[in-house]
């Protein structure tokens, strides 16, 4: 997805009713505390050593945002002609604004470190993207439902 293109969406959730803006009111890390997974789209990387350039990657992962704005968890990530790396460990940090969008930072267990702009879409659901125009790639981070039933998994 371009820039172009994810800052469209943006806008568009922006405007929907129940989307950011309404959704404004109640924004805040403590909003978005909790348990979420995320994936990202196939984006482009230049994370340098022992990373080839110019390469696509994609990641899995989960994440836990505490209540003062610290997060960390796990992540899977797949480099184009480099290999798989499972359960890379990470630490950082989230801001969340009234208005619904925010940063989240954070360092890797193989050391790349980030800073990603996010919108919270609602209190199940965020969007993001990279800030780095080097490594460029979007996600959606979707909240694990604390208790996830047989007959209803749409928490």
């Amino acid at each position: 997805m371009t820039r172009l293109a994810l800052v469209l969406v943006i806008g568009l959730v922006m405007a929907l009713p129940g989307g950011v803006a309404s959704a404004g009111n109640g924004c805040s890390v403590k909003a978005v505390a909790g348990q979420w997974l995320f994936a990202t789209g196939i984006g482009r990387q230049m994370l340098g050593a022992p990373f080839p350039p110019d390469k696509d990657i994609t990641a899995l992962g989960t994440m836990n945002i505490n209540r003062d704005g610290s997060l960390s968890r796990t992540l899977d990530v797949n480099v184009e002609d480099f290999g798989f790396i499972q359960g890379s460990v990470y630490e950082g940090s989230l801001t969340v604004n009234p208005d619904g969008t925010g940063t989240i930072s954070f360092v890797t267990s193989v050391g790349s470190v980030r800073t990603d702009s996010i919108a919270v879409v609602s209190r199940k659901e965020m969007i993001g993207m990279s800030q780095d125009p080097a490594n460029l790639w979007t996600y959606q981070v979707r909240r694990i439902a604390a208790n996830l039933r047989r007959d209803n998994h749409d928490d």
